[in-house]
């Protein structure tokens, strides 16, 4: 719910969303849920989902968006909304990449050895995301499949940042912010 340049984090999250591409937008809100819900603004395009187990871990709402998925749906990107430097351009990218991998069915982002979100999961993918426990993110999959991750690059380590703390908020507020 932290602002940026008049934005809260979740929307500037949302904005880089390419529009093209995707077909459906699902944001996880567990802690302080109608509050982030606002923050994120009323969308026709968004739908929000109530993780109410948020305090066992990301495990959780990764299953939660994945649950909350279409049926046809071919593939789920995982943005984290305190990514401020994540760009609808890298976004773009990945959604290519992803397109062109075919079977290979994983795209992450990447800067040097540093793998990171956002990632986009192939389907078949989707069982072991919904069978996440605890704390455990996403990267357990994603080390249980090297092979088949397409690595986009990024120029900076800051793309993939996030926001953990006061300190990171403020610096980041003098980076984005006039």
């Amino acid at each position: 719910m932290a602002r940026i340049g008049g934005k809260t984090l979740v929307a500037r999250t949302l904005d880089a969303i390419p529009v093209h591409g995707v077909r459906e937008t699902v944001v996880v809100v567990g802690h302080e849920a109608e509050a982030v819900e606002a923050a994120a603004g009323r969308r026709d395009d968004v739908t929000c989902v109530v993780n109410a187990s948020y305090r066992s871990g990301m495990g959780s709402s990764i299953r939660t968006g994945i649950l909350a998925l279409a049926k046809e749906t071919d593939g789920a990107m995982l943005v984290l909304a305190d990514q401020p430097f994540v760009t609808r351009r890298l976004l773009r990218r990945m959604l290519r990449a992803f397109e062109k991998g075919g079977a290979r069915g994983m795209v992450a982002a990447a800067q040097g050895d540093l793998v990171a979100p956002p990632v986009i999961f192939s389907r078949k993918y989707f069982a072991e995301l919904a069978n996440l426990r605890g704390d455990k993110g996403a990267r357990s999959v994603i080390e249980r499949h090297k092979e088949d991750v397409t690595l986009v690059r990024v120029r900076s380590r800051r793309t993939l940042s996030d926001v953990d703390t006061k300190d990171d908020l403020e610096a980041t507020r003098g980076l984005l912010e006039p």
